[in-house]
């Protein structure tokens, strides 16, 4: 199975299960994909290499919208925040250990 095809399979579950911050997470991936495709000129899906380094960007803006919030007592906005970056956390390789 494809990572367009598990994006899909997830999105559709999140629509049935109607969890509003998955589906926010899920579209955003689907949607910074097709800019990609977009930019790169291309209808193919991008590689893996490609999408994992997206998904570290979306990560990582939203780490840093997350820190921005909690500075300003903005727990209400950082909350659903961190609750996307789990989300496109699970999308992502794993991470080597210090070991």
């Amino acid at each position: 199975m494809n990572f367009q095809d598990q994006l899909n399979s997830k999105l559709k579950s999140a629509m049935r299960e109607k969890n509003k911050v998955a589906l926010e997470s899920l579209r955003a991936i689907k949607s910074a994909i097709l800019l990609l495709q977009t930019q790169l000129g291309t209808k193919e899906t991008p590689d893996d290499n490609e999408i994992t380094k997206l998904l570290q960007k979306l990560v990582k803006q939203r780490k840093e919208s997350a820190s921005i919030f909690r500075e300003q007592g903005r727990v209400d906005l950082a909350e659903p925040e961190e609750a996307q970056i789990e989300i496109i956390s699970q999308f992502l390789p794993e991470q080597l250990s210090a070991e």
